[in-house]
């Protein structure tokens, strides 16, 4: 008299709660956006961050920053007066 034993084994588990599971992916989906929109947002910010960087402040007067200056002639100023100067933008 022969046995014959046939033992099966699954490569993976069956999902016991597709509505748990159903959740989890939607969690996934939703932190996966996110990240998305923070990255593309952190990358805005830099780029508006270095680009303001690459701004020069030739002149600084009364803490304000002027790209130039003209010797003020007594009579017309369309900037800031300091001095014998006058500047703006």
């Amino acid at each position: 008299m022969y046995w014959y034993l046939c033992a099966v084994v699954a490569s993976s588990t069956a999902v016991s709660d597709p509505a748990g599971a159903r959740k989890l992916g939607h969690a996934s989906i939703g932190l996966s956006v996110a990240g998305i929109i923070v990255t593309v947002v952190l990358i805005i910010i830099l780029m508006v961050v270095l680009t303001s960087a690459g701004a020069t402040c030739t002149y600084t007067v009364y803490g304000a920053c002027y790209s130039h200056r003209e010797y003020y002639d007594g009579y017309y100023c369309s900037g800031v007066k300091s001095g014998s100067y006058c500047y703006y933008d």
